[in-house]
């Protein structure tokens, strides 16, 4: 009997041992919601999330063991809506200035500044980067719902159209080919996806960029106020995240200088 209970204490320590092992190791749950954006970040073809930013999160997973952060995309017109609804808590390498307020979303420390960038055809018919001076007299192509510097950062299509000769697109893939296609003088898109065409010789050969910006914004993780991790926790990770280099990494990836063609 005395082998019995002895037994018996031996199991429940080992089980009550396993049981602490795991509640100390059970992360906290947060979900990260955002959209598809080109090349950085979209779903591949098992439906997983990937490119650059989704690689960048999930490295936020394998520099901490406190949070596990489980990314989900979805359809622009509905990443608002699951916010208001509490239904995710980060909003990834984004700015307020994108946001409307009722997302409650608190911005961390900034993890890069970029912006949005013009662009043309090598081969236009000003005579290479020519094609950027005056450029409120340029036909220019942009994403609808933007706030551009350009147009004065005022989104009313009627606006855009009566002071200036634009065209409006539902993606900056679309601006992209519409430029490439000589049917635009100047495109304008964010440094980050532009950085990621001119990784291709073919495209460096095509394009040129302007040296100035049409504006510039620091890009940080907006966190959910009163959601499952506080702006301080998450800070703690980007300065993990900075430690370790994958910040700079990403920065090098996403970065327009490094590939920004000569000026002929």
């Amino acid at each position: 009997m005395s082998h019995f209970r002895t037994l018996l204490t031996s199991s429940l320590l080992v089980l009550c041992m396993a049981f602490c092992t795991a509640s100390a190791q059970a992360r906290i749950k947060v979900v990260v919601a955002t959209d598809s954006w080109a090349q950085l970040m979209y779903l591949d073809s098992r439906n997983v999330p990937a490119g650059d930013l989704a690689d960048f999160i999930n490295r936020m997973n394998e520099v901490q063991d406190t949070f596990q952060f489980d990314l989900v995309i979805y359809p622009r017109l509905r990443v608002d809506r699951v916010f208001i609804d509490k239904e995710a808590d980060v909003y990834p390498l984004r700015t307020t200035l994108w946001t409307r307020p009722e997302l409650n979303l608190l911005p961390t420390k900034t993890i890069f500044t970029s912006g949005d960038i013009y662009f043309a055809r090598r081969a236009n018919r000003f005579g290479g980067h020519k094609v950027f001076d005056d450029l409120a007299t340029k036909t220019v192509a942009g994403v609808r719902g933007y706030h551009y510097q350009l147009f004065n950062n005022n989104t009313d299509e009627s606006y855009i159209w009566k002071h200036f000769n634009a065209y409006l697109f539902s993606s900056n893939e679309g601006v992209i080919r519409f430029v490439r296609a000589g049917r635009a003088d100047v495109g304008i898109v964010p440094e980050v996806i532009m950085a990621k065409y001119m990784n291709d010789p073919g495209v460096r050969q095509q394009l040129i960029v302007a040296e100035r910006y049409d504006s510039q914004v620091a890009l940080s993780n907006l966190v959910r106020k009163d959601g499952p991790i506080s702006v301080e926790q998450m800070n703690a990770i980007v300065d993990l995240l900075i430690k370790s280099g994958d910040v700079q990494k990403l920065k090098a990836r996403l970065s327009i200088q490094a590939v920004r063609p000569s000026k002929k």
